[in-house]
């Protein structure tokens, strides 16, 4: 190992279960193919006709053309890189046209990716903010109280995540947005599919799905530095980024024509090459193997834990989407105690609040200081999860 990385700490034995803040490690074919590429054709993409800056441009597009197809875009051109899902989701909710009065919906599960616009915008424009309506006890939609909500106070926008990065559930997404363009036609349906994207597939063809986001540094088991947005319907939002494209340099306005229309700024070619690898993994693996890897090793986990005396999980009922993240609160040990613990182990979780302070009010684990968040991802075995169980054990 390279002496200047030795320093931070040997991670060789470590067991990671933090995957829905970023998944780890990442097939090998990613770190070999990006590395290897960014060394030979690391130009700019779109500014110049040498060699390196075709190179890639044109792994751009092929990365563009990838995705699209895992996400079932309606168009290549559709998919709008970014440098995070935070980038995406402000320019979906910033780049709507409010005024005074107008209601933006939320789940009770949302990141702060998504509370903090969206409370710019109530402090700056006047929108109310409203929250959709799920069950305590079993974390399913209250479909019938929303669209009696719906009813009485159309949606401007509505935000809804595809699944909550602390428990897991996963809101019926397509219900809400169909219930919110049957009360406006004109409502904006943001999804944040940050934890998701491509392995629970969502359809476009209804037009219900304006703007969905991802995150190449979690599901899609890419980079940091590449995320972005599908554009799902005609629906535009404004822009919030002006600079250079590579195209049109002669107009000192952003181009209309997409994707070029909303990636100002030079692409990370390193990170793209990255995620280029990846979805190659993706498709080769499959999104069903995928899913149900990662689901079996959350149940075995549940089966331990359910076993632990003290111990409060914070799961959604069988009967509700839930795509494998555990949370749990253990009677008289802070959260944080809990993580302390297991990091001394080598187990790696993650305590606190998790950015989405909304889910853990209405968890009623925010005073407590939140919750000990155990995420297992497809790269996890089945031994780590019995070591984690052990530990536990002998902590409590």
């Amino acid at each position: 190992m390279n002496e200047k990385i030795a320093a931070y700490g040997d991670v060789s034995d470590l067991i990671y279960l933090d995957n829905a803040a970023t998944t780890w490690p990442k097939p090998d074919g990613v770190y070999e193919f990006a590395y290897d590429f960014y060394r030979q054709y690391g130009g700019n993409a779109g500014r110049g006709n040498n060699p390196m800056a075709r190179a890639s441009a044109r792994l751009l597009e092929e990365t563009r053309e990838k995705l699209a197809t895992w996400l079932n875009a309606p168009s290549v051109e559709q998919v709008i890189f970014t440098s995070s899902t935070t980038h995406a989701l402000n320019l979906a909710i910033l780049g709507c046209s409010f005024r005074p009065g107008d209601v933006v919906y939320v789940t009770p599960f949302e990141h702060n990716s998504v509370l903090r616009p969206v409370e710019h915008l109530r402090q700056t424009q006047g929108v109310e903010v409203r929250q959709i309506p799920f069950n305590r006890r079993t974390y399913a939609c209250e479909i019938e109280k929303l669209q009696a909500a719906f009813e009485i106070e159309p949606p401007t926008m509505v935000c809804a995540t595809q699944a909550s990065n602390v428990c897991g559930v996963m809101p019926p997404v397509i219900e809400i947005a169909r219930l919110a363009k049957a009360a406006n036609p004109k409502a904006v349906v943001v999804i944040d599919a940050a934890q998701t994207a491509g392995l629970y597939p969502i359809s476009f063809r209804e037009g219900l799905i304006d703007i969905l986001s991802f995150s190449g540094h979690k599901s899609l088991y890419a980079f940091y530095g590449i995320a972005g947005f599908v554009l799902g319907t005609d629906w535009r939002p404004k822009h919030l980024m002006h600079g250079g494209t590579g195209t049109l340099s002669e107009s000192v306005q952003m181009p209309d024509q997409l994707p070029a229309a909303y990636e100002a700024g030079s692409h990370n070619i390193l990170a793209t090459a990255g995620l280029y690898a990846a979805l190659d993994w993706l498709n080769e693996i499959g999104r069903e193997q995928i899913v149900q890897h990662t689901l079996s090793l959350a149940n075995q986990l549940l089966d331990g834990l359910l076993t632990l005396s003290g111990t409060e999980l914070f799961i959604p009922a069988k009967n509700v989407d839930w795509c494998g993240i555990i949370s749990l609160t253990v009677e008289d040990i802070l959260p944080q105690s809990i993580e302390n613990t297991l990091g001394a182990q080598n187990i790696a979780v993650r305590a606190g609040l998790q950015c989405s302070p909304w889910t853990h009010q209405w968890l009623k684990t925010l005073q407590s200081g939140g919750t000990t968040r155990l995420s297992p991802g497809f790269l996890n075995q089945s031994k780590e999860i019995t070591k984690l169980k052990d530990v536990l054990e002998d902590m409590l």
